[in-house]
């Protein structure tokens, strides 16, 4: 008999590298629309030390790091 699982073995690595990938993109973003946000408000509030820049980068990379471990705790 052969073993049914052995096709399915290519399909789930690809599953996970796209997975992942995504998931790294979905961070990446987050974190970029953080820091340019808090670099545009500070611009705009004409601030001489970069408060918005340094709360929405801490925010945006504590989010994604929530929407990363939920993402891994679903699997």
């Amino acid at each position: 008999m052969e073993n049914p699982e052995k096709p399915k073995e290519p399909k789930k690595q690809l599953n996970d590298y796209a997975r992942y990938s995504g998931m790294a993109v979905q961070m990446i973003a987050i974190i970029l629309i953080g820091v340019l946000g808090g670099i545009k408000l500070d611009e705009v509030l004409s601030l001489k030390f970069p408060v918005f820049t340094l709360v929405l980068t801490l925010l945006s990379v504590f989010l994604s790091m929530f929407f990363a471990i939920r993402d891994f705790l679903k699997k």
